[in-house]
């Protein structure tokens, strides 16, 4: 998918794509996927994640399927996934129940073994549309592989058929309104499966 066709931020699917080599932290730290649902998916009872839409200037630069997960970058329209200053991954992984504690856990450990000086802190945690969350921020003032700073927010939902990821990365520290954005485009993942308990739509977002 070329950067026209997110311009007008349709509903996006998410199809098998190139690797490329990365050397962004969290690409290192975990390998999951998820994948934008069809609007018509709506109407489904089937669990799905809906990220919202992304920042207008932004394009899908890598997306790639293995194994039944999937994983989709997108960067500003003039960077790409090997050269950029900032980024949103979304990620899924089908059948995963590790728990938002516990794959939370996990990523501390892994952001302190990759970053040794970095920050790792919770922003919030809590219950959305009937589904286990939490949002935190990993940071790291000097990427030993790029020598570059990173600040990554980080959204994950345990749903009932597998885990969901939204990262909203800054090679460099973001100013004011820059977090605001980041949180922001969190704040608008959500998964629903059209449940009572867990409604698609305005309740559900």
């Amino acid at each position: 998918m070329t950067a026209a066709d997110t311009s007008s931020h349709p509903p996006l699917i998410i199809a098998k794509g190139k690797t490329m080599k990365k050397k962004h932290i969290v690409k290192k730290l975990m390998l999951a996927a998820v994948m934008f649902p069809l609007a018509a998916q709506a109407a489904q009872a089937a669990e799905m994640a809906s990220f919202g839409e992304p920042p207008k200037d932004f394009k899908i630069d890598y997306q790639t399927e293995q194994n039944g997960m999937i994983m989709v970058e997108l960067v500003p329209q003039k960077q790409t996934v090997d050269n950029w200053t900032q980024m949103i991954t979304l990620q899924s992984m089908a059948g995963a129940k590790p728990g938002v504690e516990r794959f939370r856990a996990d990523m501390a450990s892994l952001w302190q073994n990759a970053c040794p000086k970095g920050n790792f802190d919770t922003v919030r945690e809590g219950e959305e549309n009937g589904y286990p969350f939490v949002l935190w921020l990993m940071a790291c003032e000097n990427n030993p592989q790029t020598n570059k700073s990173e600040f990554t927010w980080v959204k994950a939902i345990q749903g009932n058929d597998g885990l969901y990821v939204k990262q909203y990365a800054f090679r460099y520290a973001p100013n004011k309104a820059e977090v605001f954005e980041a949180i922001n485009q969190l704040r608008n993942f959500t998964v629903c499966d059209n449940s009572a308990k867990h409604p698609c739509g305005k309740s559900g977002k």
